[in-house]
């Protein structure tokens, strides 16, 4: 099948884009056109891409509306997709203005990466525009089912992650301080709220030592804070790398503060590599991931509660098997996704009448649904 993505804004270095490039590496069942109406100047996640054949990325020049609407009508009457998938609320709607405009045949599936009701990428009259919807995390499902639409229209199907290969992250030594990583966006208060992640540890009464992996627009004030708090010097800056992992010889944890997720990737890379974590119970994604075998999940705006989850980890830095805890996550493995993505893109073209699987955190095949 001919698959098109309007995607969103593309900072270049996020969950999102390391979705998409799973996608187009892993799915060579069909072909793909991403259409990116405006990105960050520098799209270092083209990198990713291993794929050489069955898929295009196209990148419009311009950020002027009219230009950007030319540039997804114009490949979408070339390409003939048989399905549309869009990021965002208006992708959606114009994928069907133009299908209405042009008397075109695909079906619209809409494939959202963060909370909805915490931003805004998507009213409420924009699920309208969509035959379908894929969930990629329990609370986006529940978001989407209370803003009215359909059960039967929603599919819950996670981001996935290459399992395979990935090698195990060592436990620091005992005699060493407690080092977690941080992976994202540098952005002090927002999503990712690394005001919290910095009081947190600032509270900590055991000796502590931090990277941070990442770029972002509030970079300079995220490190001012740290300056503030005088625990800057506890703090090694990588900046953004193609593949932190690749850095990180030994750690105890990954730190995630945000306020709100789609389906954090960075806690599913983590716990495949043997890393466990420490997250925010924030809307949608955290919840799915993390359980008693692989991390930690503190209340939101809570620094008292981080700090002492970190505290806990560093006394009991053996309590979690590294080994034992990249197998947590063998329901995201990206084998799973694809096989689950073709039935969905199957069902929605009509070319099946039904789905034999529920894509639940048992990773069981139980639910049918007929036309």
């Amino acid at each position: 099948m001919k698959i098109a993505l309007i995607t969103q804004y593309l900072e270049g270095h996020g969950g999102t884009e390391r979705v998409i490039t799973e996608l187009l590496n892993h799915d060579l069942n069909n072909t793909y056109l991403v259409l990116v109406p405006h990105s960050g100047d520098h799209p270092e996640w083209l990198q990713w891409i291993k794929r050489t054949t069955g898929q295009q990325v196209k990148i419009c020049s311009t950020v002027t509306k009219n230009k950007q609407l030319e540039f997804i009508t114009q490949n979408l009457l070339t390409y003939q997709p048989d399905i549309v998938l869009g990021l965002e609320g208006k992708a959606n709607r114009l994928a069907a203005k133009i299908r209405q405009q042009y008397h075109l045949n695909y079906q619209i599936v809409s494939w959202g990466h963060t909370s909805i009701k915490e931003t805004d990428f998507f009213s409420q009259d924009d699920l309208q525009f969509p035959d379908y919807h894929l969930a990629i995390s329990s609370g986006i499902e529940k978001q989407l089912q209370e803003l009215g639409v359909p059960a039967a229209k929603i599919f819950l199907i996670y981001n996935p992650v290459t399992i395979e290969r990935q090698p195990i992250i060592p436990i620091p030594p005992k005699n060493q301080p407690f080092h977690p990583v941080f992976i994202g966006r540098m952005i002090l208060d927002g999503q990712k709220n690394i005001r919290l992640l910095f009081d947190s540890l600032k509270l900590l009464q055991i000796p502590w030592r931090l990277d941070m992996f990442g770029k972002g627009y509030d970079l300079a004030k995220v490190k001012h804070y740290a300056q503030k708090l005088n625990i800057a010097e506890k703090i090694t800056w990588h900046g953004w790398l193609p593949d932190p992992w690749e850095k990180i010889r030994q750690a105890d944890a990954l730190l995630l503060s945000s306020n709100y997720e789609g389906f954090p990737m960075v806690l599913v890379e983590a716990i495949s590599r043997g890393l466990p974590v420490i997250s925010t119970n924030c809307p949608t994604g955290p919840q799915d991931i993390i359980n008693q075998k692989n991390g930690i999940l503190t209340p939101m705006n809570d620094a008292t509660a981080f700090a002492n989850a970190c505290t806990w980890l560093y006394l009991n830095r053996f309590a979690y098997n590294h080994q034992q805890v990249q197998q947590t996550i063998k329901m995201f493995d990206v084998r799973n996704y694809i096989r689950h993505l073709q039935e969905i893109y199957c069902y929605v073209t009509g070319k099946t009448q039904k789905l034999t699987f529920n894509f639940t955190q048992n990773n069981t095949l139980e639910q049918t649904r007929t036309d």
